[in-house]
Order: C-alpha cells, then structure tokens, then sequence
C-alpha cells in the first residue's frame, strides 16, 4: 500500500487548558530518540537495535503534564516499548520509560512487548506484556506473558505479575483494566481472544483465574465503566466483526466457578473498536469509520446516545482516547499506521487536545 506524506506536524489542540511543556506544534514521525549522551543515538542505531521506521505508538497517555506513548514490538529494531515524549536537540523526541535497560530483550525481568495498558489514579501503569514480539514479521516468545507495574511519578518499576499459571499456550492476550475495590482490593482484568475469556487476577492474595464470557474471537476489547450510582463496575467487552457491545458485573468474575451473566447491548450496531473509557464514558469507532464517538454510560446504547467528538482526517485512524479529570481534556491519538505497518515508511503521528464531556 503506497503510504502518503503529510507535513510533520504534532497538532495540539486545546480547548480549556494547554498542557504544560509542550509547544502547539511538535514534529513527530518514526521513533527520534532521546537520550543524555551526544552520541547515544548513533550507538543504538548504527547497532540495528533502533529503527525509527519500525517503532508505531498505538497508544497515548495523559499524566499530569506528561505524555506518554506505547509502542509494541510489531517488527524489530523496536528498542523500547514505552517512552516519554520529550521535547529534545531536534524537537520532539521519545525517551524510554523507565529505561532502555528495563526493556532489555531475552531478560525476563524486563518488559519484552507492552501491547497494552491502564493507567491508576495513583499514577501505576500497569502494562500488559505478551512477551511476543516482532508480532508482523516473525513472532517469537522470548519470555512467558506478565503485567509490569510502573509508577510514572517515581519512573520506577513497582511489581511483576506473572501470568504463566492462568494463560494456555494459544493465548492471545490483548487487553487489561484495572479496578480498585472501595475496601481497598485490587482486581486485574485481561482479555484472551482465542479462549473467549477474560483473566482475572486478585492481586491481594496473588491469586488468578480466567472466566469463559464468550466464543473465540480475533480480537477482545475491555473497558471499564460506571453506569450510575446504583450500578457497580461494569466490564465492556468488543468482539472484532461482531455487532454490538457484551456487558457483565465485575462481581461475578471475582467467583471462580461462577459463571457471568451477559448482557447484549446495541447488537445491530456495527462493529466497533474501543479507543478509551473514563467514569462513564466509553469511546469508541465503527470499523469502517475514522470519527471517535462518545457514549454516555448512564444513557441506553443506541445510535442517537453515540456523539462524535472527533475525525481523525483522511488516511488517518484514531488508535486511542485517554482522559484526566484533573485538567478536563482527552487525548487523541491518530495515525497512518495501517499504510506503514507493512511498508518501510515512518509513522505519521498526531495527537489531539479535546474538551472532555
């Protein structure tokens, strides 16, 4: 597919508050690193462990002023898996988080590939890592799957979780939320498409279980939202070329044996991609479509509740929507990825300020 070119320019657009540190316009395209030592870059990619090219954000995250991008692992030369932009020599570049050594290939300790992550009110990310990497080219398993724990506010690694015990071979793991409990317990959840499951783990008691909520499917999507104050968690699942939403109480998968309850919701809406959630707002697409909806939780799920909010522009797809109540503003990120993926042309990347609903 012949990839188009855009002028390099890193749009902000902020409708109540400017975040702190960043210009309007960046340029951002591939993966410009940031390192401290003058001649750091050239070591990393005349080495071959670097390839800008190569290195696709996914996803971003808003926190405090900071923003922070996810980049998996899709082909190699892919140094690191999670970075800080920053605002560097030659504009913007991205500095790995917490280290570059913390994202050291073949060390089990270290994050292989980040394909998702939640970020906590206390400021935890807690990163999802299949530990399969180079996912387009030639997948390969360096290490068995787990979830790292990262503070952003310290930049330092907190915990490891690891998954062998609760996940099968086949496992495609894909999504992860997070919820915490009002007694102070925390739940993690973690969506395996192959298995139609969702991995439960009780990080109190270091105990996990999966839960059968539907067939297989090439792709599960979760969100976690509030749908009043009469109403507890609820987990949102998409399934890729299915219609409609699947919703379940988080109380029935903390239960071992119990089996959940689904409820169906907007099952002749087409099929969509989840970008993002916040209290009780989930965000999302249609697959054909490159406009980001809102959904308000509190209201039925139907076509005239879904509000758009924002189009990504031609040739470009919304990856993901994150929020922070704190400054009343969303963070979208758009790209041409799905021209580039599988070409040899960087990433066109763009990030959006929106007022948040």
């Amino acid at each position: 597919m012949i990839a188009y070119l855009f002028p390099m320019l890193f749009l902000f657009i902020v409708s109540r508050e400017k975040v702190q540190g960043h210009p309007k316009n960046l340029a951002w395209s591939g993966g410009p690193l940031h390192v401290e030592c003058e001649h750091g870059v050239d070591l990393w990619n005349n080495g071959g462990k670097h390839i800008k090219e190569n290195v696709v954000a996914i996803k971003a995250i808003l926190f405090k002023n900071e923003i922070y991008v996810m980049t998996p692992r899709f082909k190699h030369g892919v140094l690191v898996t999670l970075w800080l932009i920053t605002h560097g020599r030659q504009g913007v570049e991205l500095e790995a988080v917490p280290s570059v050594t913390s994202h050291a290939l073949g060390d089990c300790e270290a994050l292989q590939n980040a394909v998702d992550c939640y970020l906590d009110h206390l400021g935890n990310l807690w990163v999802l890592d299949s530990g399969i990497i180079e996912t387009m080219e030639s997948p390969r398993c360096t290490c068995p799957p787990k979830v790292v724990v990262i503070n952003l506010a310290l930049r330092k690694l907190m915990k490891r979780i690891k998954l062998t015990a609760i996940v099968e071979v086949t496992s495609q793991l894909q999504n992860i939320v997070v919820e915490y409990e009002i007694g102070g317990k925390i739940f993690v959840y973690i969506s395996d498409a192959s298995r139609g499951a969702i991995i439960v783990y009780d990080v109190f008691s270091e105990d996990g279980w999966s839960v059968t909520v539907c067939a297989s499917a090439f792709g599960i999507q979760l969100a976690l939202v509030k749908k009043g104050p009469l109403h507890g968690t609820s987990l949102l699942l998409s399934r890729m070329n299915h219609r409609g939403l699947l919703e379940l109480d988080t109380t029935s998968l903390k239960r071992k044996k119990m089996h959940s309850s689904l409820t169906v919701l907007g099952e002749n809406v087409r099929p969509m991609f989840l970008l993002g959630f916040d209290a009780h707002h989930l965000y999302l697409r249609h697959a054909e479509c490159a406009d980001v909806l809102s959904w308000d939780t509190r209201k039925s799920y139907n076509s005239s509740n879904l509000v758009n909010i924002h189009s990504a522009g031609p040739h470009m797809t919304p990856t993901s929507v994150s929020c922070d109540p704190l400054k009343y503003v969303l963070l979208v990120l758009d790209s041409n990825y799905a021209e580039t993926v599988r070409g040899k042309n960087a990433t066109y990347h763009k990030l959006t300020f929106i007022g948040q609903i």
